[in-house]
């Protein structure tokens, strides 16, 4: 079946009779956010990766919030691997005599923001929301708190939290209060609206060059920012990063979410296979989820097509082969 939306799931009637009674609309979707982050990570099938364009040019990329890892890439039209979290660090002596620079994608964690502001004493920023297409207002609803320091010498250490909450009506921007913030720490955001569309933006105060930056997009719900980071070396200012990505579910909030799922049967086990679960039925559930895998890797199988890994034996070299056998 093609991609389709919650509402369009939930009214073809099929699905309905493998939810508890009484079913409902906001029943249904709190059962996909259950099993569908299961699901999507069963394995790399039809419509599970998704490419991603973004600068290498700080020596970093993050990874949008819906997506879950990397399983290609390239910098630069070059291929590059990619290594583990602190695959890069050493394990004894020292790294002052160590000037290698690695020119791999590796796992650096999760960082608060898809970029790094500035953090030196000078810098001072103000934090912005601003709509983005195909959204033209920001929303009416939810708050957003953001856990940040001063450039100000006088105020106390630690973090201090600078809320902004959208209730603007029609505005396209929001700016926070403090325009002198030299650190963020943390970005929560409350009960934000479905298809929102709100980018959060530093705008740079000074000093000079003035430099704004993207630190992200808000989803819908509530939550806290983060971003999965790589960390790239042998970089320029030039450097590009071109991904293939491997898909994440994110909480539906709304019934207008997209489903990637290439057969309803699918669904129907593994909403068979959490009704089990919660009736304590193990065996049970054990058996759809089971099945759920089966058909996702019978799928991926027809969907290959010709594409399919085929085993080459060529012991005289790469450009050889055993001609009609394989």
């Amino acid at each position: 079946m093609p991609a389709k939306t919650i509402t369009q799931l939930y009214d073809e009637d099929y699905l309905r009779d493998f939810l508890e009674a009484p079913y409902s609309a906001a029943k249904f979707r709190n059962a996909l956010n259950e099993i569908m982050p299961r699901i999507y990570k069963m394995g790399y099938w039809r419509e599970m990766v998704l490419e991603h364009t973004q600068s290498a040019s700080d020596g970093y990329v993050s990874l949008p919030h819906n997506t879950d890892s990397i399983v290609g890439a390239v910098i630069d039209n070059n291929a590059v691997p990619s290594h583990s979290l602190w695959h890069d660090y050493r394990l004894f002596g020292t790294n002052d005599s160590d000037d290698n620079i690695l020119s791999a994608f590796i796992d650096d964690g999760y960082a608060s923001t898809y970029r790094d502001i500035s953090t030196t004493a000078a810098d001072q920023y103000q934090i912005q929301l601003k709509s983005i297409s195909p959204e033209t207002y920001l929303p009416n609803g939810g708050t957003i708190n953001v856990a940040v320091r001063y450039s100000t010498a006088a105020l106390p250490d630690g973090y201090l939290k600078e809320t902004m909450v959208l209730n603007t009506g029609s505005a396209t921007t929001k700016n926070s209060t403090a325009t002198t913030i030299n650190k963020i720490h943390q970005i929560a955001y409350n009960n934000i609206p479905a298809e929102s569309g709100v980018q959060i933006i530093a705008v740079h105060q000074a000093p000079s060059p003035l430099t704004n930056v993207v630190l992200g997009e808000l989803p819908a719900g509530s939550g806290v920012l983060r971003y999965r980071r790589f960390r790239i070396g042998d970089t320029s200012s030039n450097s590009s990063a071109h991904m293939l990505l491997k898909r994440r579910w994110v909480d539906a909030v709304d019934s207008s979410e997209t489903i990637h799922v290439p057969d309803r049967a699918i669904l129907k086990h593994a909403l068979l296979g959490k009704l089990s679960e919660d009736n304590a039925d193990v065996q049970r559930a054990q058996y759809h989820w089971g099945i759920c895998k089966q058909l996702l890797e019978t799928d991926m199988d027809s969907y290959r097509g010709s594409t399919r890994p085929r085993v080459h034996i060529a012991p005289e070299g790469a450009s050889s082969g055993m001609s009609g056998m394989y």
